[in-house]
């Protein structure tokens, strides 16, 4: 059977392409503008003025100026305003005043801070805390100071060490101490503890032992208050304890007041701040900055001859100011004469 064809020779040997149109392409009319040259096109004469290409260019350029130009903008005003967000929420500054011991601990460091003394009770990790924070930072102030130890003896925190416990010297204390302090530090604010060393009500009453003698019966001053012998190991320890557990929740700045004893029987003990701190930064394995509490007070009639009094203190020292003054007022004078670390109380 004969196949069936698709296809057939009807149509053979005809053109079926269109005609060629237009002229032969010559080898550089793809380098010519719009496509059209001849042999002669050299003799032709030049366009003046910049090319589509040049003005492309130059577009370009401008464009991508413009893009540095913003992008410095952008980078400088980024590092003006983290700089001054810096500065606003640093914590407090701690320099070397040793220029040869730039590595040294924090013993050796100048520490600066604004504080307001607050009750213990009020680090309490919650509303209370809320609001001294914000009371801190409107008024201008780095750092909360409380008293850990207070002059009558009583604790202002809660405490776990044993001989606190013994003493029941615990009174209106902080109930979350160490949250309150992690709160604090999150917060860029410095917390500070301030330690009355041997004035003491509490444990002389219970510890003879440690306390300060006269004949048979603990010692008095005019005022009715006790002390703590500097030479009682107890003592000492229990002194140093306190500031060891307050090391672990995080504080690092601790302010030491009452460390002289009354002067009539002072040269009798070994008392006053640098025998005391030499041996505390000697015994405690971790870096704490103590300073010695330097107690004046600031009334609102006498407050231009109070400031005057003030002095430029060294990096081992800290003013405890008394005052009724606004808290904003009594910062700003402060740190007008150069104050470097004070407690308003």
């Amino acid at each position: 059977m004969k196949k069936k064809r698709f296809y057939n020779d009807k149509k053979r040997n005809q053109k079926w392409t269109e005609p060629e149109q237009g002229r032969k392409i010559d080898f550089a009319d793809k380098y010519i503008e719009g496509g059209s040259s001849d042999k002669f096109d050299y003799k032709r004469p030049k366009k003046k003025g910049y090319s589509a290409d040049s003005k492309s260019r130059n577009e370009t350029r401008l464009k991508r100026l413009i893009v540095f130009v913003c992008c410095v903008a952008i980078i400088s005003v980024g590092y003006t305003g983290m700089d001054v967000y810096i500065q606003r929420h640093a914590k407090p500054a701690m320099s070397s005043y040793d220029s040869e011991n730039i590595d040294g601990a924090m013993s050796d460091m100048q520490v600066g801070f604004f504080a307001k003394m607050t009750d213990g009770i009020g680090l309490d990790a919650s509303v209370m805390l809320s609001s001294i924070m914000n009371s801190t930072q409107k008024n201008g102030y780095s750092a909360v100071a409380f008293e850990a130890k207070r002059a009558d003896g009583t604790i202002g925190y809660k405490s776990s060490l044993a001989s606190v416990d013994t003493f029941s010297a615990v009174s209106f204390a902080a109930d979350k101490p160490q949250q309150s302090v992690q709160e604090m530090l999150k917060n860029d604010i410095l917390p500070v503890a301030v330690i009355s060393c041997y004035m003491d009500n509490v444990v002389p009453a219970q510890a003879s032992g440690a306390a300060i003698m006269n004949g048979k019966k603990v010692y008095k001053d005019a005022d009715g208050n006790t002390y703590l012998n500097p030479d009682s190991d107890f003592a000492y320890n229990y002194i140093k304890d306190i500031i060891v557990e307050l090391n672990t929740f995080g504080v690092t700045v601790f302010v030491l007041d009452n460390c002289n004893l009354p002067e009539k029987i002072s040269k009798k003990y070994g008392d006053g701040y640098e025998k005391l701190a030499k041996k505390l930064y000697s015994d405690i394995d971790s870096n704490i900055k103590l300073l010695e509490a330097v107690n004046v007070k600031v009334s609102k009639d006498t407050q231009i001859n109070d400031l005057k009094a003030l002095k430029r203190l060294g990096n081992s020292k800290a003013y405890i100011i008394k005052t009724d003054l606004n808290g904003k007022a009594i910062v700003s004078a402060l740190q007008k004469k150069g104050i470097a670390s004070f407690v308003i109380k």
